[in-house]
């Protein structure tokens, strides 16, 4: 009796046992499967989230602008009282001293230079730009400093020449002296430069780390058309012209990855208009030229503006379009040298 009864629970225990190894064996199944579907989910929380409109914008477009505007207007402001206040006291910006009267509007963007260079060394995550903008100083910068300077002037000069021929404008000799300007043709290259490191050297390079080169020139474009709204004599045609400036100082240093050509360019464009045929430079007219305006006489046309001068103009809108083209196929087919490593524009 003693026997069975042990028999019993020997068997009652086995079961009671086996039933026990099912079960943990049931509830590890479930917990592997548990598992699975939390590291499921897991991997798809670490997927990456797509951004929406918003935030892909307020994440690197509105936050560089917000920069850009700050560097710009505030840099302009300091420049300008570094500049004017010394000329101010010592008398030299009266009428009687245009050249200084036409320099101080120039050299007052060297506080630009300043403010984006210090904010660039100041942040870390933007450090990487700096050699960029600054460059080395070898064959291929000053090659591009020499060809900037005189295929982007003389794209300026053809819309004049053809508002002269047109009869639109007529022009009248005013003075000439070297070293005023080279004076002035440095004080030009400081504002052009500053417009350039600011735009392309910074934003442009800030926007192509966020999205791609095709986002980052059309936006570093527009901020650089932005900066020009508030001009005399501002229209549509010429804030067109503009941003075509600025889409072609940007494929060259996509396709160039150089500073020099674009700041060189910058400058030699302005030079030409302003500095030595007496038009207006974004609508700007200073008294010191080599050349003078008749501006009564001027008159609107398909090649002059009379408030913008040449860069409102659709023969403008036809030269730097065409430009923008030539840079892209002479880039396509490499026939313009460019670094080994270039990101894809789309």
């Amino acid at each position: 009796m003693a026997d069975a009864e042990n028999t019993e629970i020997k068997v009652t225990t086995g079961i009671t046992e086996a039933n026990s190894d099912d079960i943990r064996t049931r509830e590890a199944v479930t917990a592997g499967i548990a598992g699975k579907e939390n590291d499921t989910e897991t991997a798809e929380d670490e997927k990456p989230v797509k951004k929406g409109l918003v935030h892909y914008f307020l994440n690197g477009v509105i936050s560089t602008y917000f920069v850009g505007i700050i560097l710009m207007y505030v840099g302009a402001m300091f420049g300008t009282l570094f500049v004017r206040i010394p000329l101010k006291i010592t008398g030299l910006l009266t009428d009687d001293h245009p050249v200084m009267v036409t320099a101080a509007s120039y050299l007052a963007f060297i506080g630009v230079w300043g403010f984006v260079i210090g904010y660039i060394l100041l942040f870390k995550s933007d450090s990487p730009y700096l050699h960029r903008i600054i460059g080395k100083p070898d064959r291929r910068a000053v090659i591009g400093w020499i060809l900037g300077c005189f295929i982007i002037g003389g794209m300026n000069l053809i819309c004049i020449l053809c508002a002269m021929g047109n009869g639109d404008i007529h022009l009248y000799y005013g003075s000439f002296d070297i070293i005023p300007l080279v004076f002035l043709f440095v004080a030009v290259f400081i504002q052009s430069g500053a417009e350039e490191i600011l735009c392309r050297g910074f934003m442009y390079r800030r926007l192509e780390k966020t999205y791609n080169p095709v986002v980052a020139m059309i936006f570093n474009s527009l901020f650089f058309t932005l900066l020009h709204v508030g001009n005399p004599g501002v229209t549509v045609v010429s804030l067109l012209n503009v941003f075509l400036c600025g889409v072609m100082f940007t494929l060259i240093i996509y396709y160039t990855d150089s500073m020099a050509f674009a700041m060189a360019g910058h400058a030699g464009w302005n030079f030409c208009q302003s500095i030595i045929f007496g038009l207006p430079n974004s609508g700007q007219v200073f008294p010191y030229s080599v050349l003078k305006l008749d501006a009564a006489n001027a008159r609107n046309s398909f090649f002059y503006n009379t408030g913008f001068g040449v860069e409102g103009t659709p023969m403008a809108v036809i030269i730097l379009a065409v430009a923008c083209a030539v840079i892209i196929i002479l880039g396509q087919k490499k026939i313009i040298k460019r670094p080994e490593k270039i990101t894809p524009m789309f």
